[in-house]
């Protein structure tokens, strides 16, 4: 007969302190604690994902269309501020100056638009007026004097070459609305007197000049030069076109056929939120640019 041993609890003494009681540890003492498993983690990390991206694609597109809404507003802002000026003016022409001109070599304007040798006859307008009513951007001295104001479109800094969008330590460069008040005189801008085999006038001077920022400062008692030049639109925005159109009255004779209206056409834009430069040009974009268009006609009732 086998006989079996009691096998008998640990004898454990506390704290230094004589043995006081067998300790036993339970059954259920021996058991794993309740936890999370490998897959069901994954499990939730994946259901986690997708409802963060459900809930960040929403917030993505809604940032994205407030930042298109805040720059199409700032580029309407653009359009409204520089066609209130040309509009206030305008009406208040006494003359309208012939557009379709060139110089003494047959050359039409040319303006510093980043764009050379093509023809800019459009793109600027001179007209002559008294007094300009709410005149805030020249001289005090010749708000009472018949002048000129010019508009027309150039390269925000002519030294430089146009250029659409920011690379690197090379800023962007686009073109801008510039309004250029001068008065004149017959050195810096003699009468035209002759027309060539198309009709347009032979001028020279101040007439044909791609700027007027390098005229000389009219101040009294001198006879002519510019008096103020201001751009019309802010840097950051790009002026993809600018066109004036002259309506006149249907007349034979060309002394007859006076102005009636001005139609005012501009395209503004600037890049979209996130755009990049494609293929390595700075002037062209991975994604389509934000634009705005705007025609306005004036008419004249003060050209007689």
């Amino acid at each position: 007969m086998v006989k079996r041993d009691r096998i008998e609890p640990t004898k454990t003494q506390i704290a230094g302190k004589p043995w006081q009681g067998l300790v036993s540890l339970p059954t259920h003492a021996l058991a794993r604690s309740p936890a999370f498993t490998l897959t069901e983690l994954l499990v939730a990390i994946g259901i986690l994902s997708i409802m963060f991206t459900l809930l960040f694609i929403p917030m993505t597109q809604a940032f994205d269309n407030a930042r298109r809404g805040r720059i199409l507003a700032e580029l309407q802002n653009a359009a409204d501020y520089a066609l209130e000026i040309m509009v206030r003016e305008l009406v208040q022409a006494i003359e309208v100056m012939p557009q379709e001109r060139v110089d003494i070599n047959g050359q039409p304007l040319d303006l510093l638009d980043g764009v050379s040798g093509d023809d800019d006859t459009l793109s600027r307008i001179d007209f002559v007026v008294r007094s300009v009513k709410d005149d805030t951007l020249s001289p005090g001295d010749w708000r009472q004097a018949y002048t000129v104001v010019t508009y027309y479109i150039r390269l925000g800094d002519p030294s430089r070459p146009f250029r659409y969008m920011d690379t690197g330590d090379q800023p962007s460069n686009r073109r801008q609305i510039f309004r250029a008040h001068w008065r004149v005189d017959p050195n810096i801008a003699p009468e035209p007197q002759q027309r060539d085999a198309q009709g347009r006038w032979i001028v020279s001077g101040a007439w044909i000049m791609a700027d007027l920022s390098g005229l000389p400062k009219d101040k009294p008692p001198q006879n002519g030069g510019l008096i103020s030049f201001n751009a019309l639109t802010p840097p950051d925005i790009d002026v993809a076109d600018l066109r004036f159109t002259v309506e006149r009255r249907s007349k034979i004779e060309y002394r007859d056929r006076k102005p009636v209206a001005v139609v005012v056409e501009m395209v503004l834009r600037k890049p979209t939120p996130g755009a990049r430069i494609k293929g390595g040009n700075p002037n062209e974009t991975d994604v389509p640019s934000l634009f705005i268009r705007r025609r306005v006609r004036v008419v004249l009732p003060n050209v007689q």
